[in-house]
């Protein structure tokens, strides 16, 4: 027995079949990508263009951050709920729902661009990262066999030639100030890159500071206790700012987003408000 829908039925599974359009999603998501890329290289154009070398300042910089943050929010609200009114307006109508209905598939379409939108930024941003870490294996297993002497070979050669007893200056067998300071500053950096001070670089450092600024053992190994010190705790408050900024872009990036699905639900119903309105062909 052949069976016969009733009258009408085809209609709705018709309309069924299509409560998300997904060619006008992706219309929508590759217009807003493209929205996004224009707008975000137009304002990274003017930051440069109103930056110089010459007269830059923190204050400067701090402006231009914050700048910069504003408008990489209004270019992603704007692109993704430009995609998603895009979407919804190209969406059949549907005529066996409601208003609300209407509504809320319309919004459900906004924010299928927004959700694509972010997933293929995702997978762009994997894409590179892949590549990124592949070039640094390479480059890695090439110097792995001497990564131990080229980690700092500067420092590794203080060390072979570093003399037994440093010499007094009055004697003149000291190096010249230039080059005991840049093997002071390697030492140090060593130190830092270690995190902590090797005695014995403490005590050579301590000789050769004795024997130029004429102090005492004591009062040199003082002065490089206090020197390191102070250096290593620069060094964690900018590996802290680091961190500090790093987690607030992460929050600022979160909240921009959300901020930008909420726009692309209500761009999405107006776009089907429009279309609902607009004649019908």
């Amino acid at each position: 027995m052949t069976h016969v829908s009733p009258p009408g039925t085809e209609a709705v599974e018709m309309e069924r079949s299509s409560y998300i359009d997904w060619p006008s999603v992706f219309v929508g998501m590759i217009i807003a990508l493209a929205l996004s890329w224009l707008l975000l290289t137009f304002g990274s154009a003017i930051g440069l263009a109103s930056v110089s070398p010459y007269n830059f300042s923190r204050e400067a910089g701090v402006t231009l951050t914050l700048a910069a943050a504003a408008w990489f929010a209004l270019t992603q609200i704007y692109a993704l709920a430009m995609g998603a009114y895009i979407a919804a307006r190209l969406r059949p109508r549907v005529s066996v729902a409601d208003n609300d209905e209407v509504a809320f598939r319309d919004g459900v379409t906004g924010l299928a661009v927004w959700a694509l939108g972010i997933v293929i930024g995702l997978l762009l941003a994997g894409m590179a990262a892949t590549g990124a870490a592949r070039t640094g294996a390479q480059v890695a297993s090439t110097a792995i066999s001497s990564a131990a002497s080229q980690a700092d070979p500067a420092y590794a050669v203080d060390v072979l030639l570093r003399p037994a007893n440093p010499a007094p200056a009055a004697q003149g067998q000291a190096q010249s100030d230039d080059a005991s300071r840049q093997q002071v500053g390697r030492i140090l950096a060593n130190a830092l890159a270690r995190g902590e001070l090797p005695q014995s670089d403490k005590d050579y450092v301590a000789q050769l500071i004795a024997s130029r600024a004429g102090i005492s053992p004591e009062e040199a190994q003082r002065r490089i206790t206090e020197t390191y010190d102070r250096a290593k705790a620069t060094a964690l408050d900018a590996a802290d700012t680091a961190r500090k900024g790093t987690a607030l872009a992460g929050f600022w990036i979160v909240f921009i987003m959300f901020a930008a699905g909420l726009a692309s639900w209500w761009a999405g119903t107006v776009g089907g408000h429009h279309r609902d309105d607009g004649p019908r062909y």
